[in-house]
């Protein structure tokens, strides 16, 4: 089954769950895999869907086992452990990634559809993410929106600066990504 028809399918049984009318395309998921490096010991992907980003992700030359997916739907899953069997992939919220263990990231990239989401789970998540990173570590944020994906409380909350990429249109829907980290001093 291609990504799409899997995407679609899940799509119709999920609609709750899945956000986006089709997969992340292309020329996104390389926007969101830009600040990855060999060199870097440990990135997650929250909301890692059918692999557009992973894949983006890994072709920047990061070792699988260097990688966390973390994916609610199971089925999406179930396609992440096929496709990159040395990458771990948890069946789990964003927000769980605090129980894993994993610490130091040098990058969370995030599928998760955080613009429509209330504060407080846009805080749970962002917050889940920062109490494992780096210091300064990019928070990259996918948008369909014109407005930044995270609130400006969460944003405050946080102390979180961003930048923005232009609209990219080769995707379904047009998208943009925004690239958050904490400042320095809060």
């Amino acid at each position: 089954m291609s990504d799409l028809s899997l995407f679609l399918g899940q799509f119709l049984r999920r609609p709750s769950e899945i956000r986006a009318i089709a997969p992340t395309g292309r020329a996104v998921a390389r926007e969101m895999a830009r600040l990855i490096t060999p060199e870097m010991q440990a990135v997650a992907e929250i909301g890692a869907g059918t692999g557009t980003i992973t894949q983006a992700i890994l072709a920047s030359g990061l070792p699988p086992e260097r990688l966390a997916l973390y994916e609610l739907n199971a089925a999406f899953c179930a396609r992440l452990q096929a496709r990159f069997p040395g990458a771990m992939v948890y069946n789990l919220p964003a927000q769980e990634m605090v129980n894993i263990g994993r610490q130091d990231l040098d990058a969370v990239i995030s599928g998760v559809p955080t613009l429509p989401m209330p504060d407080e789970l846009q805080a749970a998540i962002v917050g889940a993410a920062l109490a494992v990173m780096k210091p300064g570590a990019p928070f990259v944020q996918i948008t369909y929106g014109p407005a930044p994906p995270l609130s400006g409380t969460v944003r405050a909350r946080f102390g979180l600066r961003h930048q923005k990429s232009p609209r990219i249109w080769a995707n379904l829907p047009p998208a943009r990504v925004y690239v958050f980290r904490q400042a320095r001093e809060r």
